[in-house]
């Protein structure tokens, strides 16, 4: 069975740049508003995977965002990517302060080498937003770093028991070459 990908943003030009990375691996993906979705339209769409892309963080529909995260954990593996992962992981109780002295731009990135990461280089660049400095100790402990750049900044998590896996930068950028094989690597099929 084809999973049912469901990508839900607040109206961002990034939620389409996704669309077409997941159509590229030949998938066909849902987009919606978070305006326009709730938990029972969810139900009777019955997702395999729901990503969070948002323009901001915490997202202007933080609430919808958290309901649709505290129905749907551990019934559809959770995805949030660049601000969209800040505000899977505020749903999820990571503590997002006001500030944002990292990017937007090129960062690298060095992670676990698990899962999502799996085959792809230790270090990759990618492109981030404007993101706040987090570390492990803003993850509640629900939540594992996956992975980082090389002074420490938070810049992926995963939930350690159910299938949930935010990161803070954008792999469906063209600044994130290794992007497509990350996404690839999370929908189960190899690019």
């Amino acid at each position: 069975m084809a999973p049912t990908i469901i990508i839900l943003d607040d109206e961002s030009s990034v939620a389409f740049n996704v669309a077409h990375s997941v159509a590229a691996l030949g998938w066909s993906p849902l987009v919606s508003p978070l305006s326009e979705m709730d938990v029972s339209r969810l139900a009777t769409l019955a997702p395999t995977h729901l990503v969070f892309v948002t323009g901001q963080a915490p997202a202007v529909s933080q609430q919808v965002i958290d309901g649709i995260v505290a129905a749907w954990l551990g019934r559809a593996a959770l995805l949030g990517f660049g601000q969209g992962g800040l505000a899977l992981g505020a749903a999820l109780g990571l503590t997002v302060p006001p500030e944002r002295p990292i990017g937007p731009g090129l960062v690298e990135v060095c992670h676990d080498g698990c899962l999502a990461f799996g085959n792809l280089r230790y270090r990759f660049r990618a492109w981030v937003p404007r993101l706040p400095r987090l570390g492990q100790e803003s993850l509640p402990t629900s939540l594992e770093v996956t992975a980082t750049t090389p002074s420490g900044a938070l810049l992926g998590f995963r939930h350690r028991t159910q299938p949930c896996e935010g990161v803070l930068f954008h792999p469906e950028s063209s600044g994130t070459p290794d992007g497509l094989q990350w996404l690839a690597n999370v929908f189960g099929v190899r690019a």
